[in-house]
């Protein structure tokens, strides 16, 4: 009887050792596995970074159309600079964002091929097309007019691009669960935000100002009418993306 307790517990303690050596690498891959995930929030952290240079962008340029309708004489001057300011920093924050040095080092550690990690240029990508279109219109010359219709439909699709980054980021902030009394209602209106930005982006393509330009003959191939429907479908591309934004980093 002894000598079976003995043999039971020697083969306990083999068992045990044998598997440390088995185990031991799976488990060790796991927590590099694990540490892998770390990429979610750097990259929903740029994605932060990048709505908010969005945000910029659009804001600048809403100031510099409102210069160039020179309603306020005095203020005109402040607001086309500031604007030009807000927009080229905008611009930068984004580009750092995705060529940076934290960027690279993701990259690195060899995260280029992750989902998120592609999602993440996509959207860049997106932005930035938005940014140089914005970065690009022409604001020069009589504001009046046909043209003056179609800032304020630029000012709106700027807004619907504010609405829809500030969602996003009250969506990711939700997510990552560091205040649960708040996060499901932080959540949901960024959603709504974004729903609405939609919502917005399409109307101003509807609405009645643009049926009575097209009747009057203003078509595709006037210059600024097709910068105004590029930059409404290269809006409609961010709004998309960030509404299909994959979670963040709730449990």
């Amino acid at each position: 009887m002894k000598d079976r307790t003995r043999f039971t517990v020697i083969a306990i303690i083999l068992t045990s050792v044998l598997s440390l050596f088995i185990f031991g690498p799976a488990n060790a891959e796991e927590m590099k596995h694990e540490h892998g995930k770390s990429a979610v929030m750097d990259l929903h952290h740029m994605h932060t970074m990048m709505n908010h240079g969005l945000q910029m962008a659009a804001e600048g340029s809403t100031l510099m159309m409102l210069a160039g309708m020179k309603m306020t004489p005095s203020l005109d001057p402040v607001m086309l600079e500031h604007g030009r300011q807000m927009l080229a920093g905008g611009k930068e924050l984004v580009e750092h964002a995705m060529g940076g040095h934290a960027m690279k080092g993701l990259h690195k550690a060899g995260h280029g091929d992750d989902p998120l990690m592609k999602y993440t240029h996509k959207l860049g990508d997106a932005i930035m097309k938005v940014i140089n279109m914005l970065d690009s219109m022409n604001m020069e010359g009589d504001i009046s007019g046909e043209m003056m219709t179609m800032h304020h439909m630029h000012i709106l699709i700027n807004h619907a691009l504010g609405m829809a980054a500030e969602g996003a980021n009250m969506s990711m902030l939700g997510q990552m669960g560091m205040a649960k009394d708040v996060d499901k209602d932080s959540v949901e209106h960024g959603k709504m935000m974004m729903s609405d930005a939609l919502k917005l982006l399409a109307e101003v393509m509807d609405s009645r100002a643009m049926k009575e330009m097209h009747e009057k003959g203003i078509k595709m191939n006037n210059a600024m009418m097709a910068e105004t429907h590029r930059l409404d479908a290269a809006a409609k591309d961010v709004v998309d993306l960030l509404s299909g934004m994959p979670a963040c980093c709730s449990k």
